[in-house]
């Protein structure tokens, strides 16, 4: 019992002073390969990382739900500067 409750002060503890430096404008520019970028999770990320301006490589099941992530995230791409690596 004693192992438990250091060990959930000690992650309360670490959560509480953890830094968070994540830097948005790390991402320009950068090569970003994205699987099941046609639904779901995969997809919010291929918006999220078009805005942010990454070069993206998309893949999916069928080449014709790929054609539809990539004509979405090209619109997202256009607003957020970012490129497409063909």
């Amino acid at each position: 019992m004693k192992v438990l409750l250091l060990t959930g002060l000690g992650a309360l503890f670490f959560a509480y002073y953890w830094d968070d430096n994540f830097d948005p404008a790390s991402l320009q520019g950068a090569r970003v390969l994205l699987t099941g970028a046609n639904a779901g999770v995969g997809e919010e990320l291929a918006y999220h990382y078009a805005r942010l301006g990454s070069h993206l490589v998309l893949t999916a099941h069928t080449e014709a739900l790929l054609q539809k992530a990539r004509w979405l995230t090209l619109v997202v791409s256009t607003l957020g500067g970012g490129k497409w690596i063909t």
